[in-house]
């Protein structure tokens, strides 16, 4: 009996030692209490890093109660795209995921594939924000194609984020501004002062 509760008390601090610390949870939005019953409604999603999996806190059927689910991921290459992973995990877990934008999935997957290369989770995710950042002054023509997709997607999801609707309570119908006229900066090379090209 002895040798009994000692394996058990091991196993219990193993478990808050090696196995908890590795799950690491990033905020989602928080859902809307207007959705349709029935619904899988994600509260938060994150990746636990060992054994690697997606994890999920959700709502469903309306009720308030906050639910668990751990969807373990397979195939992922530490040094390859995480395109393919996050379509197989949209495909076997559709009801769960669903809602999850797709760049929120590919940001995860990207963490997991740091840390598999030896970095802490806090370095991973310093890593993987700033590839998914947009940066205003940056030229977006010198990308590679795969560069410029994740610079899509931000920037698409950004839109969809800020985009009001018909029917929303900031949309408003023809809106017109005015704007202060500045002056124009001369470009050079068409200025009128420039007559020495007709003589």
């Amino acid at each position: 009996m002895k040798n009994f509760v000692f394996y058990f008390i091991a196993l219990v601090f193993f478990i808050y030692t090696v196995y908890l610390p590795s799950t690491y949870l990033i905020y989602f939005e928080y859902a809307d209490e207007e959705d349709v019953a029935g619904d899988v409604v994600p509260v938060r999603v994150g990746v636990r890093v060992s054994p690697p999996a997606l994890t999920l806190v959700y709502r469903k059927d309306g009720v308030n109660k906050e639910r668990y689910r751990v969807m373990p991921i397979r195939c992922l290459n530490k040094f390859g795209a995480v395109d393919a992973t996050v379509k197989d995990l949209q495909q076997r877990h559709t009801d769960y995921l669903a809602k999850v934008p797709e760049v929120r999935l590919e940001k995860l997957m990207r963490m997991l594939q740091e840390t598999q290369r030896g970095r802490t989770i806090n370095e991973a995710a310093k890593t993987v924000g700033q590839e998914y950042i947009v940066d205003p002054l940056q030229d977006l023509n010198k990308l590679d194609d795969q560069q410029l997709a994740k610079k899509k997607k931000v920037m698409d999801g950004s839109f969809e984020r800020n985009r009001v609707r018909p029917g929303d309570p900031d949309y408003e119908y023809d809106k017109q501004v005015e704007f202060k006229a500045g002056g124009q900066a001369g470009s050079g090379w068409d200025s009128p002062d420039d007559d020495d090209f007709w003589k």
